[in-house]
């Protein structure tokens, strides 16, 4: 049977953490965006065991090690970086030891895309987080490995730079640099032709009109990915990722990409920064009494392709004045994917009869674009705990019909 390429979405709350299971050449290429790894959620049976869940998801290599071909990072926020100190390897290859009895092995990370933006987009008084200096840390070891040698390394000293440095700080290795407008169709040094990968962002410092603009989620790496059907080499899947990027950005994003917006096209969406309003307007939803939509920052989220889908990301949605997430940027939402005959879910809403957490949303990516996957528990499993596999999964749409894209 030929493979089939999957999305899977998990529940982590306020967080983003997304994987990409890209089939290609009859195997597996594992790409993760961003984590939210709580030790919470290893405890209570209200939260999904995102730790498991990822484990029972991944392959282990020859040499018994979890593996992702890919970790990126779109900004360092604790709820984008969250769990990597404890639970993905840092440090030489070589280094590499099992875990103790009854702990689970660290995740080898094969290769690392990051921007060298992101980090240094912060205020004075919003300091890394733990994850995120170890996290840097093993980006700079990459990098330093990569300046030396001036060769691309083995697995798990790789890294790619999605953007340039400020002050030619990146200039001497250019090589290993991805910018704003270039397109990526290989992971972990492997070409994979079912795989196209659009560059938006992070923007440079010239493109926003005033200093306050460059901060973490106003920087945030931008992708649309671009996945065909294993086999095909034109894209019938598009995702389109931006961690916490905020108004200003999808401003310039539109006035870039408005003559031709069939480039910011997507099928499914991660509403950015866990469909917060600042998202999507300059005004602040609780202390404004008419706050305004930027209409420009609107367009650029609004390319949804016939059948789409937007995800929250995020706590439940209450029709109340917090932000994120917030009430007024799913009506936004809504009102997008009405128009395109698709649908607004919120990924802590999707809890199975009986079970207190969520559980993680999985799409198959096909010739006819995503297809959900519904899962049926075994009885008296949870969703920390049940091994996913296709005799349990039935592709259908989001009224229960068969989806088909246009």
């Amino acid at each position: 049977m030929p493979k089939k390429s999957s999305i899977y979405h998990f529940p982590v709350g306020n967080g983003d953490m997304t994987l990409l299971k890209i089939a290609s050449n009859d195997c597996y290429f594992y790409v993760l965006i961003d984590m939210y790894i709580r030790q919470s959620c290893t405890e209570k049976d209200d939260q999904c065991n995102v730790l498991d869940e990822l484990h029972n998801l991944l392959e282990k290599d020859s040499e018994g090690r979890p593996y992702l071909d890919a970790l990126v990072l779109t900004h360092p926020d604790k709820d984008h970086i969250g769990g990597y100190e404890k639970y993905f390897y840092q440090g030489s290859p070589g280094d590499y030891a099992p875990a103790k009895s009854g702990e689970k092995d660290r995740i080898f990370v094969r290769e690392i895309w990051s921007s060298p933006l992101i980090f240094r987009r912060k205020r004075k008084n919003h300091s890394l987080c733990e994850d995120a200096k170890a996290f840097r840390t093993e980006a700079k070891r990459r990098v330093e490995l990569y300046r030396e040698s001036k060769s691309i390394g083995p697995e798990g000293d790789r890294i790619r730079l999605i953007g340039e440095d400020i002050d030619g700080k990146t200039d001497d290795i250019l090589d290993i640099v991805y910018k704003p407008g270039d397109i990526i169709g290989k992971v972990n040094e492997v070409t994979i032709k079912e795989l196209t990968v659009n560059i938006y962002g992070p923007l440079s410092d010239d493109e926003f009109e005033d200093s306050e603009a460059l901060d973490k989620n106003r920087s945030s790496v931008i992708l649309r990915w671009g996945i065909a059907s294993h086999g095909y080499s034109d894209p019938t899947n598009f995702i389109l990722l931006a961690g916490d990027a905020s108004v200003e950005a999808w401003e310039i994003i539109w006035r870039k990409f408005k003559a031709d917006p069939k480039k910011l096209s997507y099928d499914l969406l991660l509403a950015p920064h866990h469909c917060s309003w600042h998202t999507l307007s300059h005004d602040s939803y609780s202390k404004c009494d008419n706050p305004k939509v930027s209409e420009t920052a609107k367009k650029a989220l609004s390319q949804a392709r016939n059948g789409a889908v937007i995800l929250s990301s995020s706590d439940p949605i209450k029709d109340n004045k917090n932000d994120p997430p917030n009430y007024g940027a799913k009506k936004e939402y809504e009102s997008i994917v009405s128009s395109a005959k698709g649908t607004f879910l919120c990924l802590a809403d999707n809890v199975k009869n009986g079970e207190k957490a969520p559980s993680v949303l999985e799409y198959r990516l096909t010739n006819e674009g995503p297809q959900k996957v519904s899962k049926t528990a075994a009885s008296g499993s949870t969703s920390s705990a049940k091994k996913r596999t296709a005799a349990t999964t039935t592709l259908i749409g989001h009224s229960g019909q068969a989806i088909g894209h246009g």
